[in-house]
């Protein structure tokens, strides 16, 4: 029977959800069909109890025999590792939108000192565009601080609009909360549409990246 295959975590692990062990290490697998979503859900629910490294969703094994080999022992050293440096951490996503015509606003106020002729400069879009970018980040840098401050590693997440910044956290447990507080008061002390991702597993922080999720919510 095929199994699909969702992350690696300790043989000690609390799950409820089917594993498969090889010595100190355990895959945790479903039968079947699961969705991305489904994916995603389950390892979050499991990074709540321990470390997890995950799997690239869709990976599948040819039965249990097969993932002790072909997934656990071949990796043994690295997941051991992994897991081990892990502990104790989840990784938390920050996202800002940024009101385009406040933001744009902002930025001459702060940034522009006269030196751009609208009327002589045919790239003036994307030269307005790469400034936006620069005061997003710098914006984001402050108002996010106390989370950089908190975390153990920090990565800019892929940009999807010129008006969003995307962060994701190496945090620990504990730091969760906080975290969840400082971006939640953004949209009162800031006047920034926000959004928090996690706890996840640590998709952007592994030394093998796997898939990092493209949406969901704070749980």
């Amino acid at each position: 029977m095929t199994l699909l295959l969702h992350g690696v975590v300790r043989a000690g692990h609390p799950s409820t959800h089917r594993m498969v062990t090889w010595e100190d290490l355990a895959v945790v697998v479903t039968d079947g069909h699961a969705d991305q979503d489904a994916h995603l859900a389950l390892l979050a629910e499991l990074v709540l109890a321990g470390p997890v490294v995950p799997l690239r969703y869709g990976t599948t094994a040819a039965g249990e025999d097969a993932v002790r080999t072909g997934t656990l022992a071949a990796a043994a050293p690295r997941l051991r590792a992994e897991l081990d440096r892990l502990d104790g951490l989840v990784e938390l996503h920050a996202y800002l939108r940024f009101n385009e015509d406040e933001a744009l606003q902002a930025m001459f106020d702060e940034q522009w000192r006269g030196d751009l002729d609208p009327s002589t400069d045919v790239r003036l879009g994307e030269h307005v565009a790469h400034r936006l970018v620069a005061w997003r980040r710098a914006r984001s840098d402050a108002l996010l601080s106390p989370i950089s401050a908190a975390a153990r590693a920090e990565v800019r997440l892929p940009d999807r609009d010129h008006t969003e910044e995307r962060r994701a956290f190496l945090l620990p447990h504990k730091e969760v909360d906080p975290a969840r507080a400082v971006i939640g008061a953004l949209r009162i002390l800031a006047g920034v549409d926000t959004e928090c991702v996690g706890p996840l597993p640590a998709y952007n922080f592994l030394t093998e990246p796997a898939e990092t999720p493209s949406s969901g919510s704070c749980r």
